[in-house]
């Protein structure tokens, strides 16, 4: 299947009028949930990420070259698990849910499969990319208010322009922006958003010389307070090579989140190889400064008086088939998305 999608680089320093009703913030799954919902109502898109890849956490890793990948690593979400039939139905459409394969039954549903895609997490976000028209690499310093809409300026020169805005970054991230640009939030609406809370997560990425020894299907929770979770990505299907992830626990990772990121990697590197029978040969470290919404605002999204709407993780998002009291997870950051994009879905009238 062909998971590309267009992008746009344009020239630095020239101003861009561009025709798109809306611009998306954030090209993660709620982004990019958005878009493709949006895009299936008529509406243009344009989705803007600081990031040069797509999917946010979402994110694989490869051992190897693009055209010899040797090995991956799913270094953020590992699985996704889907009960919404809309949803479903939605994915189906788009062509984004043939990548996905069970992989572990729930514990209190096993007809109720964590599913990946073989060939890692990324490949999810790169499906639902498809066809849409997406600006990597640019770093959104001030949001504008400006005739007919909403005027985004890049680090990198450019500028954007459309009549509606989404945003699905981190809260804090789209709080700090909004600080920057002075844009006007109402006291309610400051105390919603600097109400959510994030875990930060270092994660290790480690190449082994041969099986872990680990029990199938290759997810431990270990909880000794250095490492939380191990995971076998040969175990679940997505490499080639014997790979493992190994994610801190939400206090190591605030411990050594700023501190040397090398002597951080040497004790997960440590910890782990206490913990499985095969020698480590290599390590990587990566840290992710929001990866779980650990208090969120309970609502789908939120629409704010300047008539920006926030969706994402950060958000309790639920439908009768899919109660917002369950953790924070892929579905919920893309139904958030899928009801910030309703918002604006009907065409405007002539």
């Amino acid at each position: 299947m062909d998971y590309s999608f267009s992008v746009r680089i344009p020239a630095p320093n020239r101003s861009i009028t561009m025709e798109n009703h809306i611009i998306i913030l954030g090209a993660g799954v709620t982004g990019l949930t958005a878009a493709r919902y949006l895009q299936d109502q008529g509406r243009k898109v344009t989705l803007l990420d600081k990031g040069r890849g797509l999917g946010g956490r979402v994110a694989t890793r490869r051992l190897g070259e693009a055209s010899n990948i040797q090995g991956r690593w799913d270094h953020g979400a590992q699985f996704a698990t889907f009960r919404d039939p809309d949803l479903i139905e939605h994915l189906k459409k788009w062509d984004s849910w043939e990548c996905m394969k069970p992989w572990i039954p729930g514990h209190q549903n096993p007809t109720l499969y964590r599913q990946r895609p073989l060939a890692g997490m990324n490949a999810l976000a790169k499906a639902l990319a498809t066809g849409l028209e997406v600006h990597r690499s640019q770093q959104i310093e001030r949001i504008e208010k400006a005739a007919g809409g909403w005027k985004l300026t890049a680090n990198s020169g450019q500028i954007f322009t459309a009549p509606h805005l989404i945003s699905t970054i981190p809260l804090p991230q789209f709080h700090e922006l909004a600080r920057n640009s002075h844009l006007d939030l109402t006291p309610g609406e400051q105390e919603k958003i600097l109400s959510v809370r994030y875990d930060r997560c270092l994660t290790l990425l480690a190449e082994t010389d041969g099986p872990s020894g680990l029990a199938a299907p290759g997810f431990v929770q270990v909880q000794n307070g250095t490492i939380e979770t191990i995971i076998d990505q040969h175990q679940k299907g997505i490499s080639s090579a014997y790979t493992l992830v190994a994610n801190a626990t939400p206090a190591f990772s605030l411990e050594w989140f700023r501190r040397d990121r090398d002597l951080a990697a040497t004790l997960l590197r440590a910890s782990l190889q206490e913990r499985i029978r095969s020698r480590i040969l290599s390590v990587q470290i990566h840290g992710w400064k929001f990866a779980k919404a650990t208090r969120r605002i309970d609502a789908n999204f939120l629409r704010l008086a300047n008539d920006i709407a926030l969706a994402g993780d950060g958000f309790s998002a639920g439908t009768p088939d899919t109660s917002p009291d369950l953790p924070a997870r892929i579905e919920s950051a893309m139904l958030s998305g899928v009801f910030a994009a309703k918002t604006f879905a009907p065409l405007p009238s002539a």
